[in-house]
C-alpha cells in the first residue's frame, strides 16, 4: 500500500516539474452522508448526500442490483447539486441535474485484504451562467469515473465491539462533451479509516484531488473529510445480508 501511494505523488511531481504548469494549492473539508437500505436479497435502496463547502452539495438516489456471490452490483440514479459560480462569493446557486450509473466488481479477497473496482457514468446537466448571472438554460457533459480500492479489514484491533479497517481509493475522473469541459481530467486520492459498529461506520480520513483545468494549470485540493455510512433493512434478511462498503458509495 505504501508503494501505491509513493508511486502517485513520484508521478504527481513529475509530471508538474516536466510540464512547468502553474500551480494552485488549496484545502478543503468533505462531508457526506450515506445510507444504504436493503429491500429484498438482491436489491437496495441508495440515498446520500456529500457537502464541500463553497463548492458543492449533491443529494444523490440510486437503486442497486447485487449478484447472489456479491461480487458484483449495478446501480442506476438520479442526483440534484448545487454549485458555486465565479460571482456567487462561494453560494452554491448554479444547478446540476446528474442522471448517473454504476457497476462494481469486488473480486474474491485473501483473508483481511480485499479490492474493489468500479466504474461511474455521469450525466452533467448544469445551469449556464453568464459574468454576471444565471441563465435558464443548461450545458451536457458526460463524465467517466475508473477507480479501484483496496481495503485491509483489522477486525478488532481497537476494540473488540467496533470493526477497524482501512482503505486506499484511487479514482481517475475523465470529462467529455458535447459541451465544452472545463475540467477534462481529476485524479482523486483517498485514504479511509473506517470504524464500523453494527449498521454505522464512521470514516474519517484525508483526501487529494490533482485536477488539469488546461495544458497550463495545476489544481491540487486537499484535505480531511468526514463520512458517516448507514446500512440498514426494511426486514430480517438472514440468509442474504447486503453487504455494502464506504468505497463503493464514494
Amino acid at each position: 500500500m505504501k508503494k501505491i501511494v509513493f508511486f502517485f505523488f513520484f508521478i504527481l511531481l513529475s509530471g508538474t516539474s516536466t510540464a512547468q504548469r502553474d500551480v494552485s494549492i488549496n484545502t478543503e473539508v468533505w462531508y457526506g452522508l450515506m445510507t444504504s437500505g436493503q429491500l429484498a436479497k438482491n436489491w437496495s435502496l441508495w440515498i446520500d448526500s456529500h457537502h464541500v463547502p463553497e463548492l458543492f452539495l449533491i443529494v444523490r438516489g440510486g437503486l442497486t442490483y447485487h449478484s447472489n456471490n456479491q461480487q458484483w452490483s449495478a446501480t442506476m440514479g438520479y442526483a440534484g447539486l448545487g454549485l458555486t459560480t465565479p460571482f456567487s462569493a462561494g453560494d452554491l446557486i448554479r444547478n446540476e441535474r446528474r442522471p448517473w450509473g454504476q457497476v462494481v466488481f469486488r473480486p474474491p479477497g485473501k483473508g483481511n485484504l480485499s479490492a474493489s473496482f468500479r466504474y461511474r457514468h455521469d450525466m452533467r446537466f448544469r445551469q449556464q451562467f453568464s459574468s454576471t448571472e444565471l441563465l435558464d438554460s443548461y450545458q451536457l457533459n458526460h463524465r467517466l469515473r475508473f477507480n479501484a480500492s483496496v481495503r485491509y479489514n483489522w477486525r478488532d484491533l481497537i476494540s473488540p465491539h467496533v470493526n477497524f479497517s482501512t482503505t486506499l481509493f484511487n479514482e481517475s475522473l475523465f470529462t467529455v462533451g458535447p459541451a465544452l469541459a472545463d475540467n477534462p481530467f481529476e485524479h482523486r486520492v483517498f485514504m479511509l479509516f473506517s470504524f464500523q459498529k453494527k449498521f454505522v461506520t464512521v470514516s474519517p480520513g484525508y483526501h487529494i484531488r490533482v485536477a488539469t483545468p488546461n495544458p497550463e494549470t495545476l489544481r491540487i485540493n486537499h484535505g480531511l473529510f468526514l463520512w458517516i455510512n448507514i446500512n440498514y433493512s426494511l426486514k430480517e434478511f438472514r440468509r442474504s445480508k447486503i453487504k455494502v462498503f464506504p468505497e463503493d458509495r464514494i
